[in-house]
């Protein structure tokens, strides 16, 4: 076998051990994990494929949908009912993992009630350019509801990989921040173009908890955030105060204590 062919063979493994692992074959933020089977509790990764640039990743904010106020697509249409209606038990199911690899410090994001709806992560090295920073956590086991013909829910994970600590208006500056968010949500946070979030799908145990005969072959449901849950939840607040975005135009690092 001569170089050119050991090279593409060894790169056509490589691809497929990735495929292997759920994780897609790109630079964009995604979850190590990407597909789950429902009632299995997991351990996860964010991982952050690039920085800004040259600019190196100094944190990263993650907010997964809350399911109240979120959209329900269903076979890619909005439909009006409930995130109940498909999924038992979302509430409360993520948990950051403590873990100093790339970032000194890691914390959960929580709602009024206390619940967990997503985690942010600062401080310390961060990730430089060549770079691959993985930021675990837990999830919590995802039941699908038996009378529903959900074969498949997906949650649309938003993160903001931070480089340099603006206001919003500094986000479409090269080198200040990577938006893996939805374009068209109308929040701060948007993206110019729609590299779109993270995918966490959860497929339905059909052993188990087959799908009704009045179902056929069954829906593909997703979970998106509303632009209010967004705008609350994607700021990093430490200590009582909001440390992303910043409040001024000015630069600056992220300094934690």
């Amino acid at each position: 076998m001569n170089k050119v062919k050991l090279e593409l063979t060894l790169f056509s493994l490589a691809v497929a051990v990735l495929l292997g692992t759920g994780l897609e074959v790109s630079a964009h933020t995604r979850l190590e994990t990407g597909t789950v089977g429902e009632g299995v509790r997991v351990t996860n990764n964010v991982v952050i494929g690039h920085p800004c640039g040259t600019t190196p990743v100094i944190g990263t904010s993650i907010v997964f949908p809350d399911g109240v106020d979120s959209t329900i697509l269903v076979d890619g249409q909005p439909q009006g009912g409930l995130l109940s209606d498909f999924v038992s038990n979302w509430s409360d199911n993520v948990r950051p993992l403590l873990s100093r690899a790339a970032f000194d410090h890691v914390q959960p994001k929580q709602d009024a009630a206390g619940k967990v709806v997503g985690f942010w992560a600062a401080g310390g090295p961060g990730m430089s350019e060549g770079m691959v920073a993985y930021i675990p956590f837990r999830l919590n086991a995802v039941n699908i509801v038996a009378g529903s013909c959900a074969k498949s829910v997906t949650f649309e994970v938003s993160i903001a990989d931070i480089c340099q600590i603006t206001n919003p208006s500094g986000f479409q500056t090269e080198g200040v921040v990577n938006l893996w968010t939805h374009n068209d949500l109308g929040t701060i946070f948007d993206s110019s173009i729609d590299n779109g979030p993270a995918p966490l799908k959860i497929t339905r145990n059909l052993t188990a908890n087959p799908l009704p005969e009045s179902c056929g072959q069954g829906v593909d449901v997703t979970v998106r955030p509303s632009a209010a849950q967004i705008n609350r939840d994607m700021p990093i607040v430490y200590e009582r105060k909001q440390i992303w975005p910043g409040k001024t135009g000015k630069k600056h690092s992220l300094k934690l204590k």
